[in-house]
């Protein structure tokens, strides 16, 4: 429950998509954010050329129906009206709003691993290990508990690639290493293939290894989605006690060491 005075915390990502209105609240939206770009999605190109011919459709391009306008992406876009109500509702009731404003899902993740590891080194922990969660692949209760510094990726496509190598190439080396994958069942096009994400294990000073993935089934392993939890506790023996929250005020004294640092805004 938020105390009396309370800060209510709005994540707001920007991502915008092509899409088509048939009315008030009634929008369409044409693919989503993943290994092809909106344009690919709306016009085609030679990656979709190629793609649909591997699978032997006669089509050269998808025809989508035309768009009339962008708006959030439907699934991480924020809708501004949201942020209306939440602002109304903060006036009411005597809260504070801070808004935290990024582009690009992804661009939560550097700070956020950054946050932990950073927290981590004041609960005087001295495991050093990214643990690399894909999609919903993820384990945040036994995150904290085995003192892992989580780095999340939207999905397994060539953005999250070049998200996850841009960050270990500004970070301070990890010992360890750990990459799950989420498997959505066909080779798409911008997935990234298992041989160039082993290839980033190179980056760890002890260990890399994949948590949950079998990777000759990869895009296709669907057990992933039950052998994730299991593998995850097994590979990392490490546990540490639940620690105390992070409070507002370790959090504003961890911004303020990291002004400009991150492509995040935070606005009250």
């Amino acid at each position: 429950r938020l105390a009396p005075g309370g800060t209510i915390i709005v994540m707001e990502c920007g991502l915008q998509w092509p899409t088509t209105r048939r009315g008030d609240r009634y929008v369409f939206q044409f693919g989503a954010l993943g290994g092809a770009t909106a344009d690919e999605m709306m016009h085609g190109g030679d990656r979709v050329e190629a793609y649909l011919r591997n699978h032997r459709s006669p089509r050269r391009r998808w025809e989508p129906p035309p768009t009339d306008g962008t708006s959030p992406e439907a699934e991480w876009g924020f809708a501004p009206a949201l942020r209306e109500d939440v602002e109304g509702f903060a006036r009411r009731h005597g809260y504070r709003v801070r808004r935290v404003v990024f582009e690009q899902p992804e661009a939560m993740s550097p700070l956020v691993a950054d946050l932990y590891r950073w927290w981590h080194a004041r609960l005087g922990a001295a495991d050093n290990r990214l643990v690399v969660d894909s999609f919903i692949l993820m384990e945040p209760y036994w995150t904290i508990r085995t003192r892992s510094v989580p780095f999340w990726m939207v999905f397994n496509t060539e953005g999250s690639w070049r998200a996850l190598e841009e960050y270990l190439d500004g970070a301070p080396p990890f010992d360890e290493l750990l990459i799950t994958l989420f498997s959505h069942g066909v080779d798409s096009i911008g997935v990234v293939p298992i041989r160039e994400w082993r290839r980033l294990f190179s980056r760890a000073r002890t260990r890399g290894d994949f948590i949950g993935v079998d990777e000759a089934a990869y895009p296709r392993d669907f057990g992933v989605f039950v052998r994730y939890h299991f593998d995850f506790l097994r590979k990392i023996s490490a546990r540490h006690p639940s620690p105390p929250a992070l409070t507002i005020d370790e959090l504003n004294e961890f911004l303020r060491q990291t002004r400009g640092r991150y492509r995040v805004a935070w606005e009250d």
